[in-house]
């Protein structure tokens, strides 16, 4: 959908809405995204079949709004025919790495402590309540499968033999993770810095996009929080109370480790990142 669609679809379906200014977001892999007047965040799913999809997440949120400590966002528009919603701008910055070095130590603490509680408080949500939203379920041996296939076929023309024996010994190690049994729970799915809003005059979290929520493994929320390093996730770990064992870190790990193949995949496949950005983090995640 273009922005000019896309704002005459908002001006058709909500009359009563007035701006001057709109951003158009262009680095959404799943929805289009335009925020008007710095004030409403409007989403629409690129795919046709996800028509749904709006009705699902803003039925969700506004359960887990009741017993989060975070913000996140509450849907105040919905298209009648479901094909696109709107609520208001929750503030903060991204917490990419470079915002998050620049934080005092107390400042990374409540940020541990939030997430920590809001990691928990997801991870428990009644599996009933997921079912009632339409949440999907993570198929792990399918997207390794995926993964596999993708990384052999598309990937590995690209690389040097010593990073391709790198790769094939991790999944290696990754399928012999899967074999073994994993708690479930209600996930984020994508918790990585442009998600994490941080409110520094509030002192607030804010979480934004839920697009990728599933059903599965606590571990993959974690992943994301090693881009802070391996210090801040094993402190949050520390005060998570969610469903876990004694492998989930190491899972976090893996997975982590896991983003860097999916990054290069995903770049060959003509989506919005770099097979630069991909073997940037390969290096980095694989070294040693």
């Amino acid at each position: 959908m273009t922005p000019e669609l896309f704002l005459r679809r908002i001006e058709e379906e909500f009359p009563e809405i007035a701006w001057n200014t709109y951003r158009h977001l262009t680095h959404g892999w799943d929805h289009a995204v335009l925020i008007l007047d710095e004030a409403l965040v409007f989403r629409a799913p690129k795919a046709p079949t996800s028509l749904g999809e709006v009705e699902n997440e803003a039925g969700l949120l506004r359960h887990l709004e009741r017993k989060l400590e975070v913000g996140i966002p509450r849907y105040i528009y919905q298209a009648a025919d479901g094909s696109f919603g709107g609520y208001r701008l929750l503030p903060g910055r991204e917490l990419d790495p470079g915002t998050f070095r620049k934080l005092s130590a107390e400042e990374r603490e409540t940020i541990a402590g939030r997430l920590a509680a809001f990691l928990t408080s997801m991870h428990e949500t009644p599996k009933s309540v997921a079912r009632r939203h339409q949440v999907p379920k993570e198929d792990a041996a399918k997207d390794y499968e995926d993964l596999v296939r993708d990384t052999e076929a598309l990937v590995f023309p690209h690389l040097a033999r010593r990073d391709t024996l790198a790769i094939e010994a991790f999944l290696a190690e990754l399928a012999a993770e899967l074999e073994q049994g994993r708690p479930t729970g209600l996930l984020h799915g994508d918790l990585s810095g442009e998600h994490i809003l941080w409110d520094a005059g509030k002192r607030q979290v804010n979480i934004i996009d839920f697009s990728d929520r599933m059903l599965g493994d606590p571990a993959i929320d974690f992943a994301g929080l090693l881009a802070y390093g391996r210090g801040f996730a094993e402190r949050v770990f520390e005060e998570y109370g969610g469903p876990g064992d004694e492998r989930t870190f190491r899972r976090a790990r893996l997975c982590f480790k896991r983003t860097a193949l999916e990054t290069m995949v995903h770049s060959l496949q003509g989506y919005p990142c770099t097979f630069e950005e991909g073997y940037a983090a390969f290096e980095e995640r694989f070294a040693g």
